[in-house]
């Protein structure tokens, strides 16, 4: 039963994922553009390496991203008076635009996505869930810090 919980995760990604995707491309952004936009919406100002955090992305693929939105004219860079090496990050009035339309689609899909689960259980599976980011996260640091000596050793020491 254990494997079956990270499967019907994998499942609801894909779905949420395709969904989402057939709607980005109605407003010209590519797979994945519209969580870099959300974060920085949620948090303007955020630099990349704090938004590659947040994302759980490597500072590449944030690079190009971000790149990329800046181009489209969704993002500006600004350089942070007070440390010239620290780049901010915020909407542009096209970002704000296009954030209004993504905040639609992730309120209907949520809305989708939680039918039949009443507060009390929507509280309970975002703790559960969080405990599971929080064990998954410790593997991702392992895999950024290409440690890959510890990593093989822990599963090989894993009795399942």
């Amino acid at each position: 039963m254990n494997k079956e919980i990270l499967r019907e995760i994998g499942k609801i990604y894909r779905a949420l994922n395709s969904f989402s995707d057939f709607f980005m491309k109605s407003v010209n952004l590519e797979k994945g553009q519209y969580q870099f936009l959300m974060r920085v919406k949620e948090n303007p100002g955020i630099n990349q390496q704090n938004l590659s955090t947040n994302l759980l992305v490597d500072k590449t693929t944030t690079a190009k991203a971000v790149n990329k939105l800046v181009a489209k004219g969704y993002i500006l860079k600004k350089v942070d008076q007070k440390d010239k090496r620290n780049v901010k990050l915020h909407l542009t009035e096209k970002g704000k635009n296009i954030c209004m339309f993504l905040d639609q689609e992730e309120k209907f899909v949520t809305k989708i996505s939680l039918d039949g689960l009443d507060e009390i259980e929507q509280k309970i599976l975002l703790n559960k869930l969080s405990v599971i980011i929080n064990n998954v996260t410790d593997i991702y640091a392992e895999i950024k810090n290409e440690n890959k000596k510890n990593l093989i050793s822990l599963i090989k020491k894993e009795k399942i």
